[in-house]
């Protein structure tokens, strides 16, 4: 037993330093009956080797150790915005208070309402709106009053019918030839016209006239010098002159009963604006001798659209012998004969009117 006891002790040492000393909790309560000392020694032992398993060693947790920080990289400050354009401050709109008059308004007395606007067949208000344009034909009329000196003196009335060609209109599409396109008309006139020389009662007598004229614009010139805006008178307006041979031909019917009377004259003219002063040399049947003839018409009112204008005409033709001279002098209106259709151009013929 001594030799088994010392085994036991010696087994129980070497595993005491090998393992932990136990918990608490797993130790046996010791039992109060056992008095004896060795025999509670050697139950113990046994029953730590049989029956009690080692305990489990607990790992301690490892040590937490601050890391070092990281370098860090200075962030650069942000950049300044570009400043905002300026704009300039916007007026506010401007609102105009119309008070309406105490009284209802009138209309005028040349006021022409919607209703018979639509009503007249001739004189539409889009027909009344439009402007003049410019055509290869336009139809005039003419008409004033005239005095005529042949041996006498008669105060009569004109009126002629006309039909005039525009040279301009033919001469943009005439090319290299355009200097042959020459401005013409033709008007059929009632006027106090010269007796033959050998007439029982010489002077002048009332009848029809006819004549066909012929003009080549040859040479141009143009000056802004006298120019205003929107005149009136032709002569305030961009001077135009122009300078070329000219021609008429025709005939003199009068209301006696005298056969028809034959005129043929050729020349040259000098235009400014829309006037004109020509020197003619020709002969008209009755009338003895070679004849020299000036004419000339000088408007002194025109229209905005030149539709309507005012002029002065005056002639003087003389012969080299001894019989008399025939001089005119008048004042006359040309106008387009739409005018004449349309109520609402009526207007036009009043000088100045708007």
């Amino acid at each position: 037993m001594t030799a088994a006891l010392a085994c036991v002790i010696s087994l129980n040492l070497s595993c005491g330093k090998n393992t932990p000393p136990p918990s608490a909790s797993t130790e046996p309560a010791p039992n109060p009956t056992n008095t004896n000392p060795n025999t509670a020694d050697a139950n113990a032992a046994v029953t730590a080797t049989s029956t009690n398993p080692a305990p489990v060693a607990v790992a301690e947790p490892p040590a937490i150790t601050n890391l070092p920080l990281a370098a860090t990289t200075p962030v650069p400050p942000p950049a300044t915005p570009e400043p905002a354009p300026t704009v300039p401050p916007v007026a506010p709109p401007h609102h105009t208070i119309v008070e309406m008059p105490a009284t209802v308004p009138v209309a005028p007395t040349n006021f022409y309402s919607g209703d018979f606007a639509k009503k007249a067949s001739r004189c539409t208000l889009a027909k009344c709106q439009m402007e003049d344009e410019d055509d290869y034909f336009s139809f005039l009329v003419r008409a004033g009053y005239q005095h005529v000196n042949h041996g006498d003196n008669n105060d009569t009335y004109y009126v002629s019918a006309r039909v005039a060609v525009n040279g301009d209109e033919l001469r943009e599409h005439a090319g290299k030839n355009a200097w042959l396109m020459p401005d013409a008309y033709a008007e059929i006139s009632h006027q106090y016209l010269p007796k033959p020389d050998d007439s029982k009662h010489p002077g002048s007598g009332e009848g029809i006239q006819f004549r066909a004229d012929f003009y080549w614009p040859w040479m141009h010139w143009t000056s802004q010098m006298f120019a205003r805006t929107n005149a009136v008178c032709p002569m305030c307006r961009p001077l135009a002159l122009g300078f070329g041979p000219t021609a008429n031909i025709g005939f003199d019917q009068l209301f006696d009963g005298s056969p028809a009377r034959l005129a043929r004259y050729a020349g040259v003219r000098a235009t400014l604006n829309h006037g004109f002063i020509e020197y003619v040399v020709g002969g008209t049947d009755g009338l003895s001798g070679v004849r020299n003839q000036v004419l000339t018409e000088l408007p002194f009112y025109a229209s905005r659209k030149n539709g309507v204008r005012y002029y002065f005409r005056g002639l003087w033709n003389t012969g080299y012998n001894s019989s008399h001279d025939e001089l005119e002098a008048g004042l006359f209106v040309e106008l387009p004969i739409e005018t004449l259709v349309s109520p609402c151009k009526w207007g036009s013929l009043i000088p100045g009117h708007k």
